[in-house]
């Protein structure tokens, strides 16, 4: 069996993360650590992240080993998330300044009350594809009628949205119900599987098996991922918003550098902070390079790393919609700390 999970990259797949715990955490309000002066003089901030500390987070933890928040003024403490954590309510409760989430799921908290909201958006390109094996490829989603797909549940109600926006029958397309092991695929269960860009066709490709694979935000289904997620009140407190940009502007630097350098970066995670996750080095070197085309677009390049256009959010209220989250921009996301923050291009 091939075990995907020894890339250990998070399965980045919305509606994965239930919701019900961040409304209530928003009646358990502590004080919020992320503004208290140090011993030395810097300001201390917290980062929680959505997953484990390998290279989705090679940004953060590149700005980390570089002294890029040290250089902002800030000491800052990054905390590695993990399938078992949600992140919105350690944002609201005060325990993290700036927490890593998905877009939808912060979207579903907002309206169910949770007082965040998203500031800056590390992956531009959300990594949800569809992968097939190079021997009998699925080139694209049209090529899915009349072919068995591997989906996980949660991925079910996505994959049917997205195919009916592009005028395929979803019932034209078999879907076999799957975990996130892609042995299914390997072993001809399935044609096709419900992938993620940055892990199982990377997980096959280390043990020799070559596959083809295209992302859905190619086919209209644009969501951010790895975004920004600061409480209201961080916002309306001028010393806290204030280190968050500095935040924000050390990060982009953070990923400048990863990407410049992603074998660099993919050791110093593997070898450093992401040590006793045991992580095989040359699947992070080759899961490195994904991110070039998922943080790198065209409008980052214009504008910056960690940006937010307004093209941008209107593609992600639009996919939001599709899925039956009706949210506006205004309430989801706050692109005021991009612009204060120091671009990084």
């Amino acid at each position: 069996m091939f075990n995907h999970n020894t890339i250990n990259m998070r399965n980045t797949n919305p509606f994965v993360v239930g919701i019900a715990s961040v409304v209530a955490a928003v009646a358990l309000l502590a004080g919020c650590t992320g503004n208290t002066p140090s011993s030395n003089s810097l300001t201390d901030t917290t980062m929680q992240l959505g997953w484990i500390a390998n290279v989705e987070n090679m940004g953060p933890y590149v700005a980390l080993d570089k002294g890029y928040y040290k250089a902002e003024g800030l000491h800052t403490t990054i905390i590695p998330g993990g399938p078992s954590v949600t992140v919105e309510p350690l944002v609201v409760s005060g325990k993290a300044l700036v927490g890593l989430g998905s877009t939808d799921t912060v979207a579903k908290a907002i309206l169910q009350g949770a007082p965040i909201k998203i500031v800056a958006a590390s992956l531009q390109k959300n990594p949800t594809s569809i992968m097939s094996l190079a021997s009998a490829p699925v080139n694209t989603l049209k090529d899915m009628v009349g072919k068995r797909l591997c989906i996980q549940a949660s991925g079910q109600d996505i994959l049917k949205t997205v195919l009916a926006a592009n005028k395929i029958d979803p019932n034209s397309v078999e879907f076999v119900p799957a975990n996130f092991d892609p042995s299914p695929l390997v072993t001809g269960q399935c044609d096709a599987f419900t992938s993620f860009l940055n892990n199982q066709p990377i997980t096959l490709a280390a043990q020799g098996v070559k596959t083809k694979t295209f992302p859905l935000s190619d086919y209209g289904y644009n969501v951010f991922s790895d975004v920004f997620i600061v409480s209201d009140s961080t916002l309306a407190d001028t010393a806290k918003r204030a280190a968050v940009v500095k935040m924000i502007s050390a990060t982009a630097r953070g990923w400048r550098s990863a990407l410049d350098d992603t074998d660099s970066a993919a050791s110093l995670m593997v070898s450093n902070y992401g040590k006793n996750q045991n992580l095989d080095l040359a699947q992070q070197k080759l899961g490195a390079k994904t991110y070039l085309d998922l943080v790198e677009t065209d409008e980052v390049k214009e504008h910056g790393l960690l940006t937010m256009s307004d093209a941008a959010i209107k593609a992600n209220i639009a996919t939001l919609s599709s899925l039956g989250i009706n949210i506006t921009a205004a309430t989801l996301f706050d692109t005021s700390l991009l612009a204060d923050a120091k671009p990084v291009k």
